[in-house]
C-alpha cells in the first residue's frame, strides 16, 4: 500500500482512493497513464489537494476534452471518498470548499512526471497508477 496520502478538512485521501476514484465509473479512464497528490502550492492556511494525473505516451486533448476528463476524474474521486471516508461528507456539508479537488492534466514526461523513470518492480510510493496500484 502506497504511504502518502493528504489530509484536507478532516478527510484523509490515500493513493487508493484516488486510483478508484479515476477509474470506477471513468468512461475516460483509458487516457490516464498515473497520478500523484500533492498539496496545492498557496499562501492560505486550508491547504487543498492536487491530483496530477499523467495521460498516456501520445495522447492529447483539446481544452474541451481535457475539461471533460479533469471534470470525470474530479467526480469519481469525490464519489469514491463520499463512499469510503465517513469524515468527508460532514466536513462537505461544514465547507462546501472540501469538495475543491483539482485535477490537472499533464502529458506523458511532462510536470511532475518529467523525471519518472520507466516502472521499476518497486514503484515510487508517490507516483502511482491506477493499473500498478490494482484498480482497474
Amino acid at each position: 500500500m502506497p504511504r502518502f496520502h493528504h489530509r484536507a478538512q478532516g478527510a484523509t485521501i490515500t493513493p487508493q482512493d484516488v486510483a478508484y476514484g479515476l477509474s470506477e465509473g471513468n468512461p475516460l479512464a483509458g487516457l490516464i497513464d498515473g497520478f500523484c497528490l500533492a498539496p496545492a502550492a498557496g499562501g492560505d492556511l486550508e491547504a487543498r489537494p492536487v491530483i496530477h494525473v499523467q495521460l498516456r505516451r501520445g495522447v492529447t486533448l483539446s481544452a474541451v476534452e481535457g475539461d471533460r476528463l479533469a471534470k470525470s476524474c474530479q467526480y469519481g474521486i469525490l464519489r469514491q471518498l463520499a463512499a469510503v471516508s465517513r469524515d468527508f461528507g460532514p466536513s462537505a456539508e461544514e465547507d462546501p470548499s472540501a469538495q475543491e479537488i483539482a485535477i490537472r492534466l499533464h502529458a506523458h514526461g511532462a510536470g511532475p512526471f518529467a523525471d519518472a523513470q520507466a516502472p521499476a518492480p518497486d514503484p515510487d510510493p508517490d507516483r502511482h497508477s491506477p493499473l500498478r496500484d490494482g484498480a482497474a
